[in-house]
């Protein structure tokens, strides 16, 4: 495979290259990860993947979500942000 293989158009590419991604902490020590884009589990218009962060990363174990939420509209993603300032603060 020559070098110029890797620069060929891809259509994986452009979809990662259109998503988009925002990160927010909060005072307690979590924050979330709001994600729109076809990869995702997001329609790429008006659903978004969205994840509850600590220090280490994606959260698997809080009582908001032991995994990713998927598909969720703007309305609920104001709604995961509010339960996740109400969280006690991270141990560090």
């Amino acid at each position: 495979m020559t070098k110029d293989a890797f620069l060929l158009p891809s259509s994986i590419r452009e979809e990662y290259m259109n998503a988009k991604h925002a990160k927010m902490q909060f005072e307690n020590g979590y924050g979330i990860s709001v994600l729109k884009g076809t990869l995702f589990y997001s329609n790429g218009i008006d659903t978004y993947e969205v994840a509850v962060l600590d220090n280490n990363g994606i959260c698997y174990n809080t009582s908001i979500t032991n995994d990713v939420i998927g598909y969720v509209d703007a309305d609920e993603v104001s709604n995961i942000m509010k339960q996740i300032q109400e969280l006690p603060p991270v141990v560090q």
